[in-house]
């Protein structure tokens, strides 16, 4: 089946299946009719009569044929329009410049908006960093017993200091400690301020990601807007969308406004994530300093004890008490 004629007109062109015709009958000899006429004169006058009686009737009934019975394929061309599309009593008369001026006025809602939140979020982060000078004393403990201490992680160490311990004067235990044993030091300072600052990172991004699609939902979800969005949606899958020029003309600044305001508040956003990062939590960068300050104080004091106080001694003890605890768990 063709799909013009059943999706269009809904018509199939009638194809007649029937192989069963009749041969015409064979027409009869020229000379033959020619001589039946010359030698019969009354017969010539009666077919002359019949043949104009026939031929009166026969254009009698076509006409009538035409003028009473229904031209071909009129049932077909009664195809389903789609119907009518109603618009929004709220929306008639209001013009593009008024919604452009919503825009803008939202725009600037949103803008004084945005100073509230970022102020929210400088709070909240102080109020973290107030929470953080228990972690940092907590964290500095940590690492007071971890490096007085032996631990499984120092059987991963590049030079393998414990394995030769045995052969380790004290200015060699020294130079490790100030060396090796500082740069791993420093090691879980870098990733314990790495995990907060991730931390906090991902916190802020997480409130601004809420923040603004809340703001561009406020925006969609009006009244009017939804009204408009949602006629010419309809619009745009009915076939009436070809035929009304004013229609036509309408939705191209429908859409045209809408990619407006897409760029206008992708740019609007972009600059303020800008600002964000560039504005990344002062407060935070200024306790981060002060603590690497600390901690770096910290450090060579906790070394210079460690070495004076001959701590790889315990290490070494430690380590021994370890493996001779594992080999007798392991024969038991």
């Amino acid at each position: 089946m063709d799909p013009y004629y059943r999706q269009v007109y809904d018509y199939v062109p009638t194809q007649n299946t029937n192989t069963n015709f009749r041969p015409a009958p064979r027409a009869m000899p020229m000379d033959y009719q020619r001589m039946a006429h010359q030698n019969n004169p009354a017969m010539n006058v009666l077919t002359s009569i019949f043949s104009a009686i026939m031929y009166l009737f026969s254009s009698t009934s076509v006409l009538l044929s035409r003028v009473t019975q229904p031209p071909p394929m009129t049932q077909s061309l009664n195809y389903n329009m789609p119907p009518a599309i109603e618009f929004h009593p709220g929306l008639l008369g209001k013009t593009e410049e008024w919604k452009d001026n919503e825009w803008n006025k939202w725009l600037g809602n949103i803008e004084v908006e945005w100073n509230e939140f970022y102020s929210t979020i400088e709070n909240e982060k102080m109020k973290w960093l107030v929470g953080k000078e228990k972690d940092w004393n907590d964290f500095i403990k940590f690492m007071e017993s971890k490096w007085m201490h032996y631990h499984e992680n120092l059987e991963n160490i590049k030079s393998d200091i414990l394995k030769k311990s045995l052969t380790l004067d004290e200015n060699e235990w020294k130079e490790w400690m100030t060396t090796e044993g500082k740069e791993l030091m420093e090691k879980d300072w870098k990733n314990w301020i790495n995990d907060n600052e991730s931390y906090l990172d991902v916190w802020s991004v997480k409130e601004w990601l809420k923040w603004k699609n809340q703001r561009i939902v406020t925006w969609i979800m009006t009244d009017w807007k939804c009204e408009e969005d949602k006629y010419w949606s309809k619009w745009e899958e009915s076939w009436a969308r070809s035929v009304n020029l004013q229609d036509r003309a309408n939705w191209l600044n429908w859409r045209e406004r809408l990619n407006k305001e897409m760029v206008q508040w992708n740019s609007w956003v972009m600059n303020k994530e800008q600002y964000i990062r560039e504005n990344r939590s002062n407060n935070w960068s200024k306790w981060k300093n002060d603590k690497q300050i600390m901690f770096n104080l910290w450090m060579e004091s906790f070394i210079n004890s460690w070495i004076r106080e001959k701590q790889w001694f315990i290490w070494v003890k430690e380590r021994n008490h370890h493996f001779s605890r594992a080999k007798y768990v392991t024969y038991k």
